[in-house]
């Protein structure tokens, strides 16, 4: 088998995974070549781990005959995933799927573009992984779920049977997704989190159960203080019963 050149979007926490799962893959026979790192944060020439920055991610296009891999994205940054991946100006076909030889993946199962899951993790029967879409060690998506482009998965994050995980989604380490439920797309699920109702759109929710993320913010009007919900103003009462979960859905 031709050896094939790959070049990683991001020196992040995220690529040593990338390093692992590479390093497992070639163990039996050479089947990949790590030229080095795109990187928007670090100087071009510079080493890490053993590699080289070759530039910043706009770079990417005048880097011919290779294969690319995403690991930028953390609770931070997971919105951004498109827009990321986006200005490398590549098409989809440049991108690499690495799947660990030590990973469960259901021959059921699909998975788009520029995947990876890590050691340990498992994709299962039916289930369908977007473009971009990344599973770090230990995570699970159980049968019939769908986690769409850009979504990320923590270290031991499990989504069980029939969900949907919106686009550029951060589901957080250790989290655990009730089957049958929908995450919208940009919401980020807190480590240890136990979802047992559906999440809306860029939606932050932390727990057992998993409640809506709230903050206290001093108004900057002359406004008395006020507690505010990523919802906006709500009372401190309401803010202490988590009055949304009144309802059927997390909103």
């Amino acid at each position: 088998m031709t050896r094939r050149t790959l070049i990683i979007l991001g020196a992040s926490g995220n690529a040593h995974d990338l390093l692992d799962i590479v390093a497992a893959l070639n163990a039996p026979r050479p089947m990949w070549d790590i030229a080095g790192f795109l990187d928007d944060s670090l100087p071009q020439g510079s080493q890490l781990w053993g590699r080289k920055v070759l530039g910043p991610l706009r770079a990417a296009a005048g880097f011919h005959d290779c294969y690319f891999i995403n690991c930028i994205g953390s609770e931070r940054s997971h919105r951004q995933r498109p827009q990321m991946i986006a200005r490398t100006r590549l098409t989809a076909m440049r991108f690499a799927t690495l799947v660990h030889p030590q990973a469960s993946v259901s021959s059921r199962a699909q998975l788009g573009r520029g995947v990876y899951v890590s050691f340990g993790a498992s994709v299962g029967g039916m289930s369908v992984l977007g473009d971009h879409v990344s599973l770090a060690p230990g995570a699970i998506v159980g049968h019939d779920s769908s986690v769409a482009d850009y979504a990320l998965l923590a270290p031991g994050a499990t989504v069980s049977g029939s969900v949907q995980v919106g686009q550029a989604a951060y589901l957080g380490a250790r989290s655990v997704v009730k089957q049958g439920l929908s995450i919208g797309a940009g919401a980020l699920l807190g480590m240890g989190a136990v979802v047992t109702r559906a999440v809306d759109p860029e939606m932050t929710v932390v727990g057992v159960p998993a409640r809506p993320l709230y903050h206290k913010q001093t108004p900057s009007r002359g406004d008395s203080a006020a507690t505010y919900s990523i919802h906006g103003p709500c009372s401190p009462a309401e803010a202490a019963a988590g009055s949304p979960l009144s309802q059927e859905r997390i909103q």
